[in-house]
């Protein structure tokens, strides 16, 4: 089904999604501006920013809106390798007040870094290879390889989910600020709501329903927006002002 066709789907999803955008940049810059940030703050203005990239594409794409060449029209495949990583290190780097960034930390945001640079050199080097519509999948279900970098992309990062809550649970667990003022409650939470979001993108292709896939960007405007409000009820958590 063409989402472009019911339009009250239409509306729904352009605002979300838009709005989404919108809230993601503007948090990014924020975290920006911070006096003296804490050491997950870096990992917060990453996801920030490239989740506003995947919410911006996918209004791009919502409303039939393409580049050329045609690799720029998938910018949001190779960052979203970032996503894993960068939730799993920025939970850990509030739980863990021991925690510091090795040379081990920065390698695994490579894929992502390779990623992102292996699309366009194929672009260059086969460009009969890129489709010229990313939702082609969803149309035609034949799968190009951007498909499957994406794919491997949500897999990728589910491993780290998982990761996550087996690793990091504990450490925040065992953090008594943290179990005091709701901090192990708001990460099972933002687990839960964030590994749905991973499992909802990979049914959205499995079941080749482009709705889903918008749908799942919609949830992920509902999860900034709770985010949000969650940093200004707790700001000892994510926008500490004093140096550590």
């Amino acid at each position: 089904m063409d989402i472009l066709t019911n339009p009250y789907l239409n509306v729904i999803f352009n605002a979300l999604i838009s709005g989404g955008a919108f809230l993601c940049f503007v948090l990014a810059i924020s975290t920006l501006a911070f006096k003296h940030p804490r050491r997950s703050s870096s990992y917060l203005t990453l996801l920030c920013f490239v989740m506003g990239v995947t919410q911006l594409y996918a209004w791009l794409n919502l409303n039939t809106i393409f580049f050329s060449p045609q690799w720029t029209n998938y910018i949001f495949v190779g960052i979203n390798f970032f996503i894993g990583p960068g939730v799993y290190y920025f939970y850990k780097a509030t739980g863990d007040e021991n925690f510091n960034p090795t040379r081990k930390v920065q390698w695994t945001f490579a894929p992502g870094i390779a990623a992102t640079l292996l699309i366009p050199l194929i672009n260059l080097v086969a460009p009969q290879a890129m489709p010229t519509d990313p939702r082609q999948f969803f149309y035609t279900g034949k799968p190009s390889f951007i498909d499957i970098i994406f794919t491997i992309a949500m897999l990728h990062n589910a491993g780290y989910y998982v990761k996550l809550f087996l690793v990091t649970r504990p450490i925040i667990k065992s953090n008594p600020e943290m179990q005091k003022n709701g901090g192990l409650t708001a990460f099972l939470l933002f687990f839960g709501i964030i590994s749905f979001i991973n499992l909802y993108g990979i049914f959205a292709y499995v079941s080749r329903d482009i709705r889903h896939f918008y749908a799942d960007s919609c949830i992920i405007t509902l999860l900034i927006v709770s985010f949000l409000i969650f940093a200004l009820r707790y700001p000892h958590y994510f926008l500490k002002i004093r140096p550590e």
